[in-house]
């Protein structure tokens, strides 16, 4: 469909080319402008002898004919600046107030789903919500989409709150979980390291951190950026200076101790999947993800009107 509506344009743009083409258009051009001065030299005459009939001097008539005539061109020129008003006010609430708007509530929307997709815990952020009001042209939006615009950014703030208070109870169940799985008296802190390369025996890596944000999001674990590995568990307890270590890749890549990593992070993800805080979190982390794509559809079809 798309080839043959440019195959017609192309056609129509080589016919309107030649000359013969274009000095037909020019001529119908001229031939339209002479019909309408004609006609409007014709009512002038109409109106003349009309004048005349009733007894109206050609001054006066004159002078009449020229009011009106002055009067539609001020009528017109009205309607041309009112129009034009329209069209430029169209065009700054799109650049001001709708295009902005909806590209922050994508972001958020896409950082929201990243989440748990990629394991990033990267945190949302409306600044530009927060004071499109200050703009007088947000008023002239339609009430109830100024208060889907003003929601999102609680919703956003609160949900910020929630995965605060998760973190604090995502380290006690992953350390509760290490010491049922392991068997190990008490432990202080877990953490998961992961290198570029490493050696048979290697207790640490290149960098390592306890996995909280994803036990919180419910994301895999041993997920790890391009070019890097998780390769050892290390659980410490500061106190007593010890630690327990698990490794999980051979240095030739061969997966070790699957199973026993498994009952591990599985008995932590069951006491995390009960636990109110985390629940309640997930919840309304997929309540903003909705809305915000609600929103995007509503602001992407007032985009559309004004284009």
């Amino acid at each position: 469909m798309t080839e043959d509506k440019t195959t017609k344009g192309q056609r129509l743009r080589a016919i309107v080319k030649k000359p013969f083409v274009r000095v037909g258009l020019t001529l119908a051009v001229v031939t339209y402008s002479a019909f309408a001065l004609l006609q409007l030299l014709v009512v002038i005459y109409l109106i003349y002898l009309l004048g005349q009939s009733v007894g109206i001097p050609t001054l006066q008539l004159v002078a009449s004919v020229v009011s009106a005539v002055s009067a539609v061109a001020s009528a017109t020129a009205a309607i041309l600046i009112w129009r034009g008003n329209v069209r430029t006010r169209k065009s700054v609430l799109l650049d001001r107030v709708l295009g902005p708007a909806y590209s922050e509530t994508r972001r958020n929307r896409e950082l929201l789903e990243a989440w748990k997709s990629d394991a990033k815990d990267v945190a949302p952020a409306t600044p530009f919500l927060n004071q499109v009001s200050s703009d007088w042209l947000y008023y002239t939006l339609d009430p109830p989409l100024r208060t889907r615009l003003e929601g999102l950014p609680n919703q956003i703030r609160l949900l910020e709150e929630q995965r605060d208070l998760c973190r604090k109870v995502a380290g006690p169940i992953i350390l509760k979980a290490a010491k049922d799985t392991f068997e190990i008296k008490d432990a202080s802190t877990v953490y998961l390291w992961r290198s570029h390369t490493w050696k048979d025996g290697q207790v640490q890596g290149d960098n390592g951190r306890m996995p909280i944000w994803e036990l919180i999001i419910d994301s895999p674990p041993l997920a790890a950026p391009p070019g890097y590995n998780v390769h050892v568990l290390q659980v410490v307890d500061f106190n007593s200076i010890q630690q327990f270590v698990l490794p999980l890749l051979s240095e030739k890549g061969e997966q070790l101790n699957s199973e026993k990593f498994n009952t591990f992070w599985e008995l932590a993800r069951k006491t995390a999947g009960e636990n109110p805080t985390i629940i309640s979190f997930r919840e309304a982390r997929q309540r903003t993800i909705e809305s915000s794509r609600s929103l995007e559809r509503e602001l992407d079809s007032q985009m559309k009107r004004f284009r």
